[in-house]
């Protein structure tokens, strides 16, 4: 199965000639058939070339139709990608100019003509902004990969971003996603930065597949939840924000583990008065307050479905935080992570600064917790003082 992560884009506003958009779902790192409760982030991209003179398209709710663009080629080549969820999309391969932001680029893209389990919640596709080793052969890169490849630029119709970086920032209700960088108002403090670590392969190789990092430490008030044999060990984590809570293990890895860290919240999160979290990443520990993961009067927190050895930092965690991810590199692909600066306002159009492009997003909740995914604590429980 693949690796996804959710999210998807309403419209942008532009100077460039690209006539129809779709709303489209952020594919970037998420595991699939983790069933966890999902929330879609929401922009635009533009997608093909009017005809000369006819002027541009694109109107609000307008989807891309091949035959109104000048660029469009099918490539004449079948594919379909399944999850362990049991959904699954087959299509057909084309290529056209896709814009996102202010740059675009002539890509490949698969055309969706049957979808089976996914909730699109009113989006029009996936967007990829994962890696390359998770896309399919048929459209090898992501589109954000292909907005970013230099040897494009002399394309005619491209404006490619020059650095491979973007950022993404969430709050209650929307988001922001920053291509090219970041804005060093939004941080309060010094960020870290860490390796993605690859993921092993069947045949025994590595590949980048998910934005998975290595986390020393998570904590409920005082209470630890990675209690670790080995005190110099991490467990990873993937940053994946189309999962709503915080998805953590119910297992101790054989032995690596004291104790689940699952069933470790489920003891201690009723032992404070309304508690923070606390995520330590490269020995900086960032705060999750209690506001930001209760959700209908519950803990945003629930446990994972047949669990690699890794769990998920969904929607609650960029909440507060500014999550860089640098690709430039793609040997060695980095994530900055730093504290959002209080007050700090997301974006609510479009704007260009510099070498970056400030991208409004906003959000839809489409899944909510089934019961492979259970709640740490039921609804009716509330935290004692302690």
């Amino acid at each position: 199965g693949r690796e996804r992560e959710r999210g998807t884009f309403r419209r942008l506003a532009h100077s460039t000639p690209l006539p129809s958009y779709s709303d489209v779902t952020m594919a970037q790192t998420g595991p699939a058939g983790s069933m966890a409760p999902k929330a879609l982030l929401m922009a635009s991209v533009f997608v093909g070339m009017m005809s000369q003179g006819s002027g541009r398209g694109g109107v609000r709710g307008e989807q891309f139709h091949p035959n109104k663009s000048t660029t469009f080629v099918n490539k004449e080549q079948l594919f379909k990608v399944e999850y362990l969820d049991d959904a699954s999309l087959t299509g057909f391969v084309a290529e056209d100019v896709v814009q996102l932001g202010e740059y675009y680029v002539s890509t490949r893209f698969g055309c969706v003509t049957h979808s089976k389990g996914h909730d699109w919640a009113e989006a029009d596709g996936i967007l990829g902004m994962g890696f390359p080793a998770a896309a399919l052969r048929s459209v090898p890169f992501p589109l954000f990969w292909a907005l970013t490849d230099e040897t494009r630029a002399a394309q005619d119709q491209s404006n490619v971003l020059k650095n491979r970086i973007f950022t993404l920032m969430l709050s209650e209700d929307r988001g922001e996603i920053v291509l090219g960088g970041h804005d060093p108002a939004s941080v309060e403090g010094a960020m870290v930065t860490t390796p993605v670590r690859p993921s092993p392969l069947a045949d025994g190789a590595e590949a980048f597949m998910h934005y998975m990092i290595d986390v020393q430490s998570l904590k409920v008030g005082k209470h630890e939840l990675l209690n670790f044999k080995d005190s110099s060990i991490a467990i990873q984590a993937i940053l994946d924000s189309g999962t709503s809570c915080l998805v953590v293990p119910d297992d101790t890895f054989e032995g690596g583990l004291l104790e689940s860290p699952f069933q470790t919240f489920q003891k201690h999160f009723g032992d404070f008065e309304e508690p923070t979290i606390y995520i330590t990443i490269e020995g900086t520990t960032f705060t999750i307050p209690y506001d930001d993961y209760m959700v209908d009067d519950k803990p945003c927190v629930m446990k994972m479905k047949n669990t690699p050895r890794t769990f998920l930092l969904g929607d609650v965690f960029f909440r507060r935080m500014v999550v860089v991810h640098n690709l430039a590199d793609p040997m060695r692909p980095l994530v900055s992570v730093g504290q959002r600066k209080e007050g700090y306002g997301l974006t609510t159009k479009v704007q260009t600064i510099g070498d970056r492009a400030h991208v409004p997003l906003g959000k839809k909740l489409v899944q909510r917790p089934s019961p492979v995914t259970e709640h740490a604590v039921p609804a009716q429980r509330r935290p004692r003082a302690g």
